[in-house]
């Protein structure tokens, strides 16, 4: 762990970068790894210090995706949340778009089923979020509760029928959640801001641990650490301005 007297406060997006790092730094201590192992020459020791900066970086990294996640109902998620949203909207529309395809390949196109549940085929309105595409859930769902459909539910002739209707609806759940979070309270947003700044701290330092470790393993051969990019630095992201308070005089 970081000292308090020693850690540095880390936003949400320097964690993110931290984390991309990480990941990079995982992928060139493969590599470090590697060439170790190929090396001739007593490597065992200097094999040790690179498997264990490695470890360190790994189990960093985790902390920082697990506190990530957890404040991932943060206002400086709204971006990822738009995206996701916008996934699963089309993977809505896929599946609703399923159940349709699925009556005209086993049943028929223009049969009662089809009447029954889709008398209006506006699936380009499913792929627009908004007030159209939320009228036609609403309808569908409406229509997929009805009695002729839940009657055919039951029959085996139709058994690939209610798995595509249950699909559809988790799948609309899922989006509406997206859609809808949970307002925090700006307590508890501080604690999540506070706990991935925390985690971003230890990751930082397993970072520099690692940059270390790995220039002690390549003493003998320091151009291996440039070749590698195991001499790579993170640039922290400058400060955000604070917008200038006007006076009222």
């Amino acid at each position: 762990m970081v000292p308090d007297s020693q850690m540095s406060s880390f936003s949400i997006q320097e964690a993110q970068d931290l984390a991309a790092f990480a990941a990079q730094t995982t992928a060139r201590l493969a590599l470090a790894q590697a060439r170790l192992s190929a090396d001739q020459g007593e490597t065992l020791a200097e094999q040790r210090w690179v498997e264990f900066a490695a470890a360190r970086v790994n189990d960093a990294a985790r902390l920082v995706e697990a506190a990530l996640s957890q404040a991932r109902l943060l206002p400086e998620f709204a971006g990822a949340r738009k995206v996701k949203s916008e996934t699963l909207s089309s993977s809505w529309a896929d599946a609703v778009e399923g159940v349709f395809d699925a009556i005209v390949a086993n049943v028929s196109a223009n049969g009662p089923l089809i009447e029954a549940l889709f008398p209006h085929q506006r699936f380009a309105a499913l792929r627009r979020p908004g007030s159209a595409a939320h009228s036609f859930w609403l309808e569908f769902e409406r229509r997929s509760e009805s009695a002729y459909v839940k009657r055919l539910c039951g029959d085996p002739a139709y058994a690939f029928l209610p798995p595509l209707l249950e699909a559809a609806k988790a799948s609309e759940q899922r989006l509406r959640e997206a859609a809808q979070p949970r307002r925090l309270p700006e307590a508890e947003a501080l604690k999540l801001r506070g706990q991935v700044s925390d985690a971003a701290a230890v990751l930082e330092l397993a970072l520099r641990q690692a940059r270390s470790l790995c220039e002690a393993a390549f003493a003998a051969t320091p151009e291996v650490v440039a070749e590698l990019g195991l001499d790579a630095k993170l640039k922290r992201r400058a400060p955000r301005a604070e917008p200038a308070k006007v006076s009222a005089n």
